[in-house]
């Protein structure tokens, strides 16, 4: 898709990590619901190797205090280290003082904001953040993290923010995971990136540095805490659960993919708020929606809905997929006058842009970000992954899976669905006589994960559609793909879920030698039913 050339407000640069003196803020107790919370965010934001970040870190610090100062739950302590944990050995100390009397029932959090740095192909055990002050760096990988963090009793909670995060919980990565970490109960994990993926942060202009945060920070922020009236809490209940938290990030983080441990089904309350308490939104542009993200070549125009909370400057960004990375520096910008004066007065919105198709054959990916200008500064609001997928040709489909895997150990069954072009995807999981056990996506638009060769990536936790857990045996995957009129249908190898007495290694997949293919698939051009 071709771009056309503009000045950008918002640019993005990798965020792969910051210096500032290191600060503490601890919230008042508020009554426990259960256990003790506490929560220890580090940010680097100046490199020895890398190029500097500042000042994402340093604001992806404030943004995640100042939403967690008000869960209801309340934190003993929320303590905020920036630009001075250059070590492994620093590491640990402040890991080990801020956690310090955890006990089983209690919760840390633990948040980093840094470059993240994992070669293709390498073992999942070389991925790593660095630890840097801008003098010292040293490398924080997988193993030593979870070694750090099995010390401390209870839950804990890993939130990375780093360009290859995702490795570190082998997903989203071109050939699966060799070994995984951060299995079993006491682990909840969200990373801003899949293995092979860069993340991204945007900053404000030259002269107004002070602006400018990771986008994985910024969504998740928005997801739940009050700035952004608790956007991901879709029941209303007061208890915005890990699942619903990488729900709303997968919809409104457009830029990569975020990945989960558990994949499914997990209702830890991630943030917990009052759902009567009436406060006033800081953000300025909120619920945004999407008639479609998954189109087809030749349709060119996007409609979407949202709400202005306030009289505001809005610009729209069309930014392309191109050449295996997000084409930020040249992207097609759009001025929202709704007013004279160049501003959108309060209120619901309805929109529609012209995505550049050429003439009308092109597909690929495109990103559509909102941005306000306030006080001189630019601001994120949102964004949307838009899938287009080719009007005709075919499209040649394959699946990849682990031999096995034991869920009763908190093992996740990798499934890479590999494909040429862009298209919605319907995932399956079937058992030995081909019955539906669960639907892990039905018409899915794919995402440019960066995988080589190109696809998308599922989990699968062994639970069928009831949420209860599948029977040990043999299972298959099925991928459909509905395109130019034609169904194309392919399935994979079988794979084994392992029972209780079967051993598996905790911390390995059931089979480590690789994924295996699956033939290529079959179509036909019967029209494809609903199920």
């Amino acid at each position: 898709m071709h771009i056309q050339r503009f000045i950008c407000l918002a640019a993005a640069l990798l965020l792969c990590l910051g210096a500032f003196p290191g600060f503490s803020e601890e919230a008042d107790p508020l009554p426990k619901a259960e256990g003790r919370m506490r929560a220890l965010l580090i940010g680097c934001d100046y490199f020895v190797t890398q190029d500097a970040t500042w000042p994402a870190a340093d604001n992806n610090l404030q943004l995640l205090s100042d939403t967690l100062f008000y869960d209801h739950r309340g934190y003993q302590l929320i303590r905020s280290l920036s630009g001075v944990v250059a070590t492994v050995d620093e590491f640990e100390t402040a890991v080990r003082q801020a956690f310090d009397g955890a006990q089983e029932g209690d919760t840390s959090l633990l948040y980093i904001s840094t470059h993240g740095v994992f070669d293709e192909g390498a073992t999942s055990a070389a991925a790593s953040l660095l630890l840097s002050d801008g003098e010292r760096e040293e490398s924080l990988t997988a193993p030593q993290l979870q070694r750090i963090m099995d010390a401390v009793p209870g839950r804990k909670v890993l939130i990375l923010d780093a360009c290859n995060s995702g490795a570190f919980i082998g997903k989203g990565l071109s050939g699966g995971a060799d070994r995984i970490f951060f299995t079993g109960p006491d682990y909840k994990v969200l990373c801003s990136a899949g293995g092979s993926e860069a993340s991204w942060y945007w900053h404000g202009a030259e002269d107004a540095q002070s602006s400018g945060a990771s986008y994985f920070a910024t969504v998740l922020a928005n997801a739940l805490g009050k700035r952004g009236d608790h956007a991901a809490d879709g029941n209303f209940d007061g208890r915005i659960t890990l699942r619903e938290a990488y729900a709303f990030l997968r919809d409104n983080y457009a830029a990569s993919t975020p990945q989960v441990y558990p994949e499914h089904e997990d209702d830890f309350p991630l943030y917990v708020y009052d759902p009567g308490e009436i406060f006033q939104v800081e953000k300025a542009v909120t619920d945004i929606t999407f008639e479609d993200t998954l189109l087809t070549a030749g349709e060119s125009r996007v409609s979407f809905s949202f709400t202005v909370r306030r009289q505001v400057e809005l610009y729209y960004q069309i930014v392309y997929h191109e050449n295996g990375s997000w084409q930020f520096g040249i992207a097609e910008h759009f001025r929202d006058e709704e007013q004279e004066d160049g501003t959108t007065l309060p209120g619901r919105k309805m929109r529609t842009l012209n995505l550049n198709t050429k003439d009308g054959s092109a597909y690929g990916y495109a990103m559509i970000q909102l941005i306000t200008l306030e006080e001189g500064q630019p601001r994120f609001q949102g964004a949307r992954l838009l899938c287009v997928q080719p009007a005709q040709g075919e499209v040649q489909l394959s699946i990849a899976t682990d031999g096995g895997f034991a869920p009763h150990i908190g093992q996740e069954m990798s499934i890479i669905v590999q494909h040429d072009v862009p298209c919605g995807l319907t995932v399956n999981i079937l058992d030995e006589e081909e019955n539906l056990v669960r639907r892990l996506a039905y018409t899915q638009p794919s995402r440019p994960q960066q995988l080589y060769p190109a696809g998308t990536t599922f989990y699968w936790d062994g639970r069928d559609q009831e949420g209860q857990m599948a029977l040990p045996g043999l299972y298959t995957v099925q991928v459909r793909v509905r395109l130019g009129g034609k169904t194309y249908l392919t399935q994979s190898a079988p794979f084994s879920l392992l029972s209780r007495s079967e051993r598996a290694n905790e911390n390995q997949p059931a089979q480590s030698s690789g994924l295996q293919p699956c033939p290529q698939p079959e179509y036909n051009n019967e029209p494809e039913n609903q199920e």
